[in-house]
């Protein structure tokens, strides 16, 4: 801003106010800035840790953690579980390492990660409503008295009505793949507003009970001043309803 610009009535608190903007445009979300998660992060990592010294010992984890992401994926000797753990242990010791020195004010990178961690959170919890994705058989069958949210929208896309369609004890052949990719994108619309609606896509596999559904999202995470992609995979057990969101490759 040159010295004429900055005369200028208001200049000052233009500048001022897009700052903020920038700064709030690569904020998590607002329970990342009232909770202290540097002792879950600890935890977490301690944790991982732990249990990957158990399993190749503790010399060989620090061989592979000192080396890059691509010699993890190509250790034959490694399960893909460890791999992934690696991965997790890898992100999440640099994203501890961020907060410490940055402290709330995050970069796109651990933003990513809260929204990642926040629609694995929606993904593990059983909305109020659950009639529109009953299958043919369950509607067939007599059911207790539900409540008709279909005439109440604003409640609907309310917190009271947060999560997904009930999956626990599901088989795929409930499902419609593109009936549930709607629905899936239509979730994701209310509950998740970093994500760019018009630019959300949401792709469905069906699996077994053990593979169970494979819900691929692929987004624009809205920030400031660049808005950048965000491609997702959630695996479904329907066993248990357990889900699991990670990042997917580009």
């Amino acid at each position: 801003m040159s010295a004429s610009e900055a005369k200028r009535p208001g200049a000052k608190a233009q500048l001022a106010g897009s700052s903020r903007a920038k700064r709030e445009a690569v904020q998590p979300s607002l329970w990342d800035r009232l909770v202290n998660d540097l002792p879950g992060l600890t935890s977490e990592i301690d944790g991982l840790r732990r249990l990957l010294d158990e399993e190749l010992g503790a010399e060989r984890v620090e061989a592979l953690l000192a080396g890059s992401a691509r010699a993890i994926d190509a250790d034959p000797e490694l399960t893909a579980e460890q791999k992934r753990r690696l991965h997790r242990l890898i992100f999440q010791t640099e994203h501890r390492a961020e907060i410490e020195s940055r402290g709330v004010v995050v970069s796109a990178r651990v933003l990513r990660e809260a929204v990642r961690r926040d629609i694995e959170a929606l993904f593990n919890t059983e909305r109020f409503e659950s009639v529109p994705m009953l299958s043919d058989a369950e509607h067939e069958q007599p059911l207790d008295e539900l409540p008709p949210l279909a005439d109440f929208p604003e409640v609907r896309r309310s917190v009271v009505n947060y999560g997904v369609p009930s999956f626990s004890g599901r088989s795929s052949r409930d499902f419609d793949r593109d009936t549930l990719a709607r629905e899936i994108r239509a979730v994701l619309a209310t509950f998740e507003p970093r994500l760019k609606e018009s630019a959300t896509t949401v792709n469905v596999t069906l699996g077994d009970k053990s593979v169970g559904l494979k819900i691929e999202i692929d987004a624009v995470l809205i920030m400031t001043p660049t808005p950048e992609r965000m491609r997702l995979r959630t695996t479904i057990n329907l066993d248990n309803g357990l889900a699991r969101t990670e990042f997917r490759e580009t």
